[in-house]
């Protein structure tokens, strides 16, 4: 006992010896004397002027250290002259007896006034170069043949563990980065930066808060940001977490929205290294009053990270989103439509792939579902699959209101007409884009309002790869009728092609003409409708004028609107005969119970030579040509009077069957879209009268020619008759001559008998 209580005295004794010797160098040495020193070889090591202003004061015991005052190291060469950093004063200490268990005990670490300047030249190279480590060595070796070898080994950190570490808290107060790109043209200043600590222990959670502000001229903008959270560093487990953590932004500049922006960023932060995990729970970001909350999880850190998680926003109301943004919301024909929207949706990413599922965005009473991804990542334009679909939408609620489109109009129309250019706008396609696209994805819709139409069950497949765009496949229901389409682009060639196949059947024509121009439809009927074009070109002009293909259309038991033909023209025939016809109904119309055409495009021009139509009491053919780059029509209808029905002025046209009318069809699309009635009227006004009038000479002069021939017929039956008359007369005279002369005969011869004596 007596051996250990003197080693122990002896240990003592020289503890408090060491003790004594290291408190006398602290205290009886000036540190100060070092500065030149320290100065010197900053200089050589760096090349750079180190300037220690204020003093060196070190501690020893219980906490070994030193307070610096101000310290600035100078600019790299070619940077300026202001300095690359500068300390106004920085104390640190160590508790020194924990450090023998390898348990770091540290008082309050206090940084003050540090200022850094970073730049990059236009070159690329930065005034911090020369300052980096390398984190290898080189050693020259010799293979004992005189020849020299380097041989490079890269160094290793520390793998000792620190068992235990507490600390005071970090105080820094006042730190300022200014950062200046003068290859990009960009600089950054962040200002003011605090930050303060609680006391930090490992595995016990601390608190952390900070402050700074950022400025950029070249990008014209300044925020002031603040943040807390409560850490808890797990250095055994290699656990770390940030809980509570919450972020709020306040930014300034003319290109944000009204010319400021609050962000607040919030989430619970928790990283496993040792499961290579990090979760983010309770994510929050607020801005706009647009509020997105979620979690994300993010696994296999050191192979291939894996990102997975759910986000969803509050609802929130779009035109309050506009105003906040400084943009003038839409006017709208409904003026309650984008007041309430939300989103959620669930992703995954890794390295080589990302997708987005269970995708919902809700627009007032619209969904919208959908799913989208990419398998690969690698090449410049990644692969896309998608599903996306809409359950129902009345785009028309979102249109102008017909009052403002109108006006919007009138003020095109009274402002200054521009020049027209004779040459033709050329449309940019990015072929190169094209060729690299690989798409394939279905978007459909349960049914759509749009210029009044409505469609239902809309299914539009898209397909991109090699080059070839297409819409194979479209289908939809429309007013009665299906649709079954096919659209393609073809960038394979220098000049895009395009085609087109299309197929309504079954539709019903005038509901569907009625609801698309808001008035009354010019054509009912069931009908059928097919078309079949193609064409190239890099402008609007080059592709109408370059369709070739052909349509067919078949119509059934309907009508032509808008005029009566018969009417028509038995006002005509009324008016030659100089008689009055009583006013037209009310349901003007043409009936037909077939009504067929087709046509041929050539060159952007469409020829048609066999329209057939078929009603009670008329038959309608027609030919003409429609040029889609002139945009105008010149046709003519051939209409063949049959008089057959009762119906539709039958009776009045029984003396003009057989007579054919031509009417013309002839304007611009513009004109016949307006009114198309009544280019068809005009067209008839000056060529029907001079038809009937033509055609009622015709018959004049065949019914003259009729009298004429039955009076000569008449005239020589009486001619023969008095000529039989006159024969006969002369007959009877010349016999009652002969009978005469007879009986004188008779006389003389009785008078010589008698003078002869017998």
């Amino acid at each position: 006992m007596k051996v250990l209580k003197w080693v122990l005295i002896v240990c003592g004794v020289l503890m408090l010896v060491v003790g004594i010797g290291i408190a006398a160098l602290v205290y009886l040495v000036d540190w100060n004397d070092f500065k030149d020193t320290i100065q010197n070889q900053v200089k050589k090591q760096t090349g750079r002027e180190l300037t220690i202003a204020g003093d060196l004061n070190p501690s020893v015991f219980p906490w070994a250290g030193i307070s610096i005052g101000e310290i600035t190291l100078a600019n790299a060469e070619g940077f300026g002259d202001q300095p690359f950093a500068r300390i106004s004063s920085a104390d640190v200490k160590v508790k020194l007896l924990p450090l023998l268990k390898k348990s770091i005990n540290i008082r309050t670490v206090e940084l003050n006034g540090l200022q850094v300047d970073l730049q990059r030249a236009t070159d690329g190279s930065t005034n911090w170069d020369d300052l980096v480590d390398s984190t290898s060595t080189t050693t020259t070796t010799s293979d004992g043949s005189g020849t020299d070898t380097e041989v490079t080994t890269e160094v290793e950190g520390s793998t000792a563990t620190i068992a235990a570490l507490e600390v005071g808290g970090i105080q820094i107060s006042d730190a300022n980065v200014s950062w200046k790109d003068a290859q990009a043209g960009t600089d950054a200043r962040l200002t003011g930066f605090n930050l303060e600590t609680g006391a930090i222990e490992l595995a016990e959670p601390f608190d952390l808060s900070t402050s700074f502000a950022i400025a950029s001229e070249s990008m014209g903008l300044q925020a002031d940001i603040d943040g807390s959270g409560r850490i808890t560093l797990d250095l055994q487990e290699q656990v770390y977490s940030l809980k509570g953590f919450k972020l709020k932004t306040t930014a300034r500049g003319d290109s944000l929205p009204g010319g400021k922006l609050s962000v607040v960023l919030g989430a619970n932060v928790q990283a496993l290294l040792g499961e290579q995990t990090i979760n983010l729970n309770k994510m929050s970001l607020e801005s706009l009053g647009v509020a997105l909350k979620g979690n994300v999880k993010v696994t296999d850190l050191d192979t291939a990270p894996t990102v997975a998680g759910k986000l969803s926003s509050n609802t929130f109301s779009p035109k309050e989103l506009f105003s906040k943004l400084g943009i003038e919301a839409p006017v709208t024909a409904d003026e309650k439509v984008l007041s309430k929207a939300s989103l959620s949706v669930t992703l995954a990413a890794t390295p080589a792939s990302a997708a987005l599922d269970d995708l919902i965005i809700k627009l007032d009473e619209t969904t919208f579902t959908g799913k989208a991804g990419v398998p690969s990542l690698a090449g410049a334009v990644p692969p896309l699959r998608f599903e996306f679909a809409v359950d129902a939408i009345d785009i028309d609620r979102y249109l102008p209101p017909v009052d403002a489109a109108a006006e919007t109009a009138e003020e095109s129309t009274d402002a200054e007409t521009p020049v027209a250019s004779d040459s033709d706008t050329p449309i940019e396609l990015p072929l190169d884009l094209l060729r690299q696209l690989d798409v394939d994805g279905t978007f459909s819709v349960g049914s759509v309002k749009v210029s009044n139409l409505t469609t239902s069950d809309i299914v539009i497949p898209l397909k991109a790869k090699g080059g070839v765009l297409a819409l194979d496949g479209i289908k939809a229901a429309l007013y009665e009728g299906n649709i079954d389409a096919t659209a393609r682009l073809d960038a394979t060639k220098d000049i895009p092609g395009y085609g087109v196949q299309f197929s309504l059947a079954g539709i019903q024509a005038e509901p569907l003409l009625a609801d698309l121009m808001q008035k009354d439809s010019f054509l009912s009927g069931g009908g059928d409708i097919s078309l079949d074009i193609t064409t190239s070109g890099h402008s609007v002009n080059a592709i109408k004028a370059g369709l070739i293909g052909g349509f067919n259309t078949a119509f059934t038991d309907g009508s032509i609107n808008g005029i009566n033909l018969g009417y028509q023209i038995r006002r005509a025939k009324a008016a030659l005969s100089g008689k009055t016809m009583a006013n037209e109904e009310k349901n003007v119309k043409t009936d037909f119970s077939s009504l067929t055409v087709s046509g041929n495009f050539s060159n952007g021009v469409m020829t048609s030579t066999d329209l057939d139509m078929r009603s009670p009491l008329l038959r309608v053919s027609g030919a003409g040509k429609v040029d889609l780059p002139a945009e105008q029509v010149d046709y003519t209808m051939t209409t063949l009077v049959t008089g057959t029905s009762k119906g539709q002025g039958g009776d009045d046209l029984a003396g003009l069957k057989g007579v054919k009318l031509d009417i013309p069809i002839r304007g611009s699309f513009d004109e016949l879209a307006a009114n198309f009635a009544g280019v068809i009227l005009s067209g008839m006004k000056d060529n029907i009268t001079g038809n009937l009038k033509n055609q009622a000479k015709a018959l004049a002069d065949e019914e003259a020619a009729k009298l004429k021939a039955q009076a000569q017929e008449q005239l020589d039956a009486q001619k023969a008759e008095a000529q039989k008359a006159l024969d006969a007369k002369k007959a009877e005279a010349q016999k009652k001559a002969d009978e005469l002369k007879n009986q004188a005969k008779d006389k003389a011869k009785d008078k010589l008998k008698g003078l002869l004596g017998n």
